[in-house]
């Protein structure tokens, strides 16, 4: 039977990728050999935001996603979000693991053979007089799977390839805000999304073909642009990301939505009129909706 001891990992889990979920996988069953309990430390935004800004990577998840996919893996884990601008960055690996012994009951500590862990960034070859005992995963199958690989593939609009490598869909969750409303007015009212994590990742500028799910526990049908709306707004505008609903015309405003990309359908480009735009905004709606028809069939 467990105890109260937890056996614990520590990591940014990014994605919660097939790579991680093998590592968890790992560190459910060792923890239940031991009679522990597992714990799963993540942190609530990139270490590198905090020591490095210019070099911090753009997020595949916020932190409420990464935890709730790591607790989708291992239902029966702890999952702590730590603050790396609290000075835990500053530790060393000795005076983490001595920290999480202390707060929070650790009684083993569990790696990859190619972590590392505290300001001295020790290994666990290097942590044989660790004040906690070390346990070291087995090497990882499918070692090209990395969350730096699935932003390459998802900034290169390549979503079923980062979705193979992460074992499960990839959603950009974010806040309906009210814009300018323009969109109504031509027929293509849009949900105008700003992120729940000012980090999160955006594949390129362009037109795209999306599910969309919204507060209800629905999933809607539709078409997303990133970009600057250059015939509406100029080229050099702030870049925005609005999401038109193919089979409904719902208030979704204050509404958090989730949105999957499924495809890219073309280029952001400026028009010389709002109804040239609006003629192109129906040839993309009429490309969005035989894609996706398509996907739909060839999934029967």
């Amino acid at each position: 039977m467990a105890t109260d001891t937890f056996l614990a990992t520590a990591g940014m889990f990014d994605g919660v990728h097939r790579g991680h979920r093998y590592a968890l996988q790992a560190l459910g069953r060792e923890a239940e050999a031991r009679g522990m309990r597992p714990v799963v430390f993540t942190f609530t935004q990139h270490p590198l935001s905090v020591t490095a800004p210019e070099r911090a990577p753009r997020l595949l998840t916020t932190c409420a996603q990464r935890v709730q996919l790591i607790r989708s893996v291992l239902p029966e884990a702890e999952v702590v979000a730590l603050n790396p601008a609290d000075g835990i960055l500053g530790l060393t690996s000795r005076e983490f693991l001595e920290s999480i012994k202390e707060k929070y009951k650790v009684g083993a500590f569990a790696m990859g053979f190619n972590n590392h862990i505290g300001c001295d960034r020790a290994t666990a070859a290097s942590l044989a007089d660790a004040p906690l005992p070390i346990v070291l995963f087995e090497e990882l199958p499918d070692q090209g799977i990395s969350s730096s690989a699935i932003r390459k593939a998802i900034s290169e609009s390549r979503f079923d390839d980062a979705e193979r490598a992460l074992g499960h869909t990839w959603q950009y969750c974010g806040t309906v805000v009210r814009g300018k409303q323009l969109g109504r007015t031509i027929g293509f009212p849009t949900a105008n999304i700003e992120a729940l994590e000012p980090m999160q990742l955006l594949p390129p500028l362009g037109v795209y073909a999306v599910d969309v799910s919204t507060a209800d526990g629905a999933t809607h049908r539709g078409m997303a642009n990133i970009g600057r709306r250059p015939t509406v707004d100029g080229s050099d505008a702030p870049i925005s990301f609005e999401v038109h609903l193919l089979d409904a015309n719902d208030d979704l405003y204050g509404q958090t939505l989730c949105v999957r990309f499924l495809t890219r359908l073309r280029d952001e480009k400026r028009f010389d009129s709002l109804e040239a735009l609006r003629r192109q905004l129906d040839a993309d709606a009429e490309a969005a909706r035989t894609f996706i028809s398509s996907t739909s069939s060839s999934e029967l």
